[in-house]
């Protein structure tokens, strides 16, 4: 999956160097927009797929992943359509998202786009995520699964729409 994925998701991130502020604005709007219906499609019809599938679902992931962010709802359906479920899921989407991930800092660093002040606020998100997370973890252990999912969807569908009023602002 992780090779399937590499060389797409480094030019899905080249492209998504070339966008104006309010391009990228844009495209991360529509992303999360649609990856709720996306998601809820793909549960619905209970998709199977195998190796092949898979590895075709890695090359177009690999474009979106680079280009956009809120894509990792795609993951995760790739992921269950192939059979994953429970740790494995989530083991196997960490992974991923590490290598990704470091595909597209590469990329943006070649591209000249981390400045030091793009780093300095990586971080600080970071440091203030990580604690948030294990709080979410303890709220969420506690939280029903289908209203837990529904905040979710609202949270990202309202992140979507803020995108791209910003975008249309610009």
């Amino acid at each position: 999956m992780i090779l399937a994925a590499g060389l797409t998701t480094a030019l899905g991130a080249y492209g998504y160097t070339r966008l104006t502020n309010a391009g990228a604005a844009l495209v991360i709007g529509a992303m999360l927009i649609s990856s709720v219906p996306l998601r809820r499609l793909l549960r619905r019809h209970d998709l199977k797929i195998g190796d092949t599938g898979l590895a075709a679902g890695a090359v177009g992931y690999g474009v979106v992943v680079g280009g956009t962010s809120g894509s990792g709802v795609i993951l995760l359906s790739l992921l269950m359509a192939a059979g994953l479920e429970g740790a494995a899921v989530i083991a196997t989407d960490a992974v991923i998202s590490v290598a990704t991930s470091i595909i597209k800092i590469s990329v943006f660093g070649l591209a000249g786009v981390v400045t030091a002040q793009v780093l300095a606020f990586a971080l600080l998100i970071g440091a203030v995520a990580l604690p948030g997370a294990f709080f979410a973890k303890a709220f969420v252990e506690r939280m029903p699964l289908h209203i837990h999912t529904a905040i979710l969807d609202v949270a990202v569908i309202a992140g979507g729409i803020v995108m791209i009023s910003a975008a249309a602002r610009h």
